[in-house]
């Protein structure tokens, strides 16, 4: 089964447009579907290939990333900010800045530049050149470590809650075995099991972390070394001092032997014995004495260094630039931006994304499962634990789509800031796929367009995980109405959940098996469009002026259609299982509702569906059209139309992967508009006369606010792959 498709966000509208107060019911007839026979394909778009782009040497790249160039190629992940002073001073010079210090001034009487005061200088030296974070090599060791501690505290934690839960519905008095639960009684439990859990503490240690400044001006960079040592003086004589040279830098610091550590927990012995066990909890203390930590300063030509692990061998300098991480493949996506300049990079080896996945729903599923173990009284849970089992295995099968690589980023300038990601995927979209619906975008007033083609697995085991967990729910929602539980909002839930098995359970099966259909008989490519071009609905109480003079919102979710069959399969079990849940609650007098009759429209092969009850015109006026091509659920039959009209035409630019624009022109336009109508057609709009004065005593400040933020023209998201790799790019488009 495919996954619902997030066009499923307009389900809402749907039954809305299914359902009404007061209407007859008449039988609706669903779209015919299209004769089987053989339908040429339509010729999809071409991507224009791109240009190779040239390698760089290792010095060339050092020359772009600075610190890169002394790092070691098994270096774990890197964050670098260069020219940060340049950076800074382009968001001072900012009009929207420039605005916030205003109002800032003005409301508060402060202004956020002269707040920073003396350090103003200091912070642009610390920031003018550069400055960096680098994780040695086993960073990624300790990250999945790390991570796998933390999936096993949530276990734990479901575990405790959901057998105290299923221990007062045995004993039939829910309210008060909760409210006996020992919040913490998880973190006791794990104690009590920390022997299994003894060579991830044997392999724990602090990874290697390099973090520096470049700081050119040698008073300030003095300055900066000068008040780092004043603060490792604050550990006193009890540690032990350390120095090394790594790379062609010296450093000095102190050392934390974990025998400090290892004493303190002697003290302790006795109570963690009780909790741990003598044997596990000997094995704990004499881990914690086998590690160390040394914090240490470094100085190496303009560079700082603060370096903080367990050895000395954790530091990833190295002594050349050839021997570095700025030859290796991994950071190959910098090649692109030679002669630019670059304000940000960030990379992560293969193992850190890896070890940066991790299970969510599984420890959920597992701690639920094993909390209901061994608790009689609570009925037979084998259904339910065999559910729960299976919650792990789904979510896997959606982990195993995950694409690792080595994973790196840039910030650059360009048109505006420009925030870009290489490597790594999740395996939801479909990269392969041209679009065919970019031309939806290129209307007038658009403010919001995005494009995406899903992949095809990823959505089946979506849908299958989300199936389960519906399942999952049902099973135990059912579980819990069988109980004899004192609790008032139990009993609720009982009375309101026997209602729905009796009545409903089968139409909903019905309905969600009339979602899967209209999934299956829809292509993978999406496209939402949101616009600006309605007039205003004459809606009652709204002043004529604003309907005379005023625009309002259009929005609509557009798909190919691949099995037009399927659909009208969909239509007939969606339609139906509504129509009878209605008549169902209306005949126990549990709701007034009724089916709406709804009313189709044809032009050449495009069926209209739509229902005039709900239309105040054929701007606003929800519905759906489709024909062999096209499927459109939208707020405008107008735009539902024109949309239908473009779909596959060419696009300026074809594009693959996902594409998002938000258009804050359009917005500031439209708010703009907005504004001065309620400036002039005040008295109409505006009741009340004070509030009237306060808008128009605030609105040039509001105005200037809006100007203020106009150097942003729009943002876009666009997510796809380039030469082999994936490639997502962030862009604040500033004028």
């Amino acid at each position: 089964m495919r996954s619902a498709p997030s066009w499923y966000s307009v389900l809402p509208l749907s039954a809305f447009l299914f359902a009404s107060c007061g209407e007859k019911e008449t039988p609706a007839t669903p779209p015919e579907a299209t004769p089987e026979e053989a339908v040429e394909a339509p010729a999809l778009p071409v991507v224009p290939a791109l240009p190779e782009i040239a390698k760089l040497s290792a010095d060339e790249r050092a020359e772009i990333l600075g610190i890169v160039g002394r790092l070691a190629p098994e270096t774990d992940a890197v964050m670098a900010i260069y020219d940060g002073r340049g950076l800074v001073e382009g968001l001072r010079s900012l009009k929207g800045w420039k605005f916030i210090r205003e109002m800032s001034e003005e409301e508060l009487g402060v202004d956020p530049e002269e707040e920073v005061g003396d350090g103003g200088p200091q912070l642009d030296a610390f920031l003018g050149d550069e400055f960096f974070l680098a994780f040695g090599d086993g960073t990624a060791e300790q990250l999945e470590i790390y991570n796998k501690f933390n999936s096993r505290m949530t276990y734990y934690q479901v575990r405790m809650f959901t057998q105290a839960f299923a221990e007062g519905a045995a004993e039939g008095d829910l309210e008060s075995a909760m409210e006996s639960a020992d919040e913490n009684a998880w973190v006791q439990e794990m104690a009590r099991d920390i022997g299994r859990y003894m060579p991830w503490i044997e392999n724990a240690k602090a990874p290697g972390l390099l973090a520096g400044l470049r700081i050119e001006d040698d008073e300030a960079r003095g300055m900066g070394e000068q008040q780092l040592r004043s603060f490792l003086g604050y550990f006193g004589e009890e540690v032990e001092t350390v120095e090394f040279e790594k790379g062609g830098a010296k450093f000095s610091g102190v050392s934390f032997p974990g025998s400090m550590f290892a004493e303190g927990l002697e003290g302790e012995r006795e109570d963690m014995a009780e909790m741990m066990g003598e044997e596990a909890t000997g094995e704990l203390i004499e881990a914690v004495g086998e590690k160390s930590l040394m914090v240490t300063i470094g100085t190496l030509d303009d560079y700082l260094f603060l370096y903080v692990g367990s050895d000395e061998e954790g530091c990833p300098l190295v002594a050349s630039v050839d021997e570095s991480l700025a030859g290796s493949d991994e950071i190959g996506f910098i090649d692109e931006f030679k002669g630019q300049p670059v304000h940000g990079f960030l990379y992560g080896a293969e193992a850190v994304t890896k070890a940066a996945v991790t299970t969510s729903m599984k420890d959920l599923a597992e701690g639920a499962r094993d909390g209901m173990k061994g608790v009689e009284g609570i009925g037979d849970t084998r259904e339910l634990v065999a559910l729960l089992d299976l919650v792990g295995e789904r979510e896997a099968a959606l982990l195993d789509l995950f694409e690792p690589s080595s994973f790196g980023g840039v910030i650059r300038i360009d048109d505006g800031l420009v925030f870009e990601t290489f490597g790594a995927s999740s395996g939801a979209l479909d990269y392969q796929t041209p679009h065919q619906m970019g031309a939806l975008g290129e209307g007038e007033n658009v403010l919001l367009f995005a494009n995406w083609v899903a992949d095809e697995t990823y959505m089946e085991r979506s849908g299958e995980m989300a199936e389960l967990l519906i399942e999952t729910g049902y099973a135990t929602a059912q579980h819990l109405a069988t109980m004899d539980i004192e609790s008032e909002e139990l009993e609720e839930f009982q009375s309101y959940f026997g209602l729905f098995d009796s009545m409903l359970r089968e139409d909903v099966v019905t309905l969600w098996e009339g979602m899967t259909a209209m999934s299956d008989g829809l292509g993978k490519e999406s496209a939402v469009v949101v616009d600006l071009n309605a007039p205003f609905p004459p809606i009652p109480g709204v002043p004529v002026q604003v309907v005379e003079e005023g625009r309002f919102v259009r929005a609509s979710y557009v798909s190919p259609v691949v099995d037009r069959s399927k659909l009208k399969e969909s239509w007939a079990s969606i339609y139906g299982s509504i129509r009878t849940m209605l008549k169902k609650l209306q005949e126990a007098e549990l709701a007034e509702l009724n089916m709406l009759s709804p009313t189709s429209s044809e032009k050449d092969d495009l069926v209209t569906w739509y229902f005039d009850a709900l239309a105040f015109s054929d701007d606003v006026k929800p519905s759906v059209s489709i024909n062999d091509d096209w499927f459109v659920a939208s707020t405008s039959r107008n735009q539902a139309i024109d949309l239908i009209g473009s779909a596959g035409k060419p696009a300026a630019t074809v594009r693959q992967g996902s594409w998002m624009r938000l258009d804050l022109d359009v917005m500031r336009s439209y708010v703009e508009e907005a504004l001065k109508l309620v400036d002039k057609e005040g008295e109409a709009i505006i009741v009340d006369e004070d509030e009237l004065a306060e808008f128009r005593e605030a609105l040039p400040k509001i105005m200037q606010g809006i100007e203020a933020m106009s150097e942003v023209e729009a943002v876009t998201v666009h997510d796809r792959v380039e030469r082999g790799s994936r490639r997502l790019t962030l862009h604040f488009d500033a004028r």
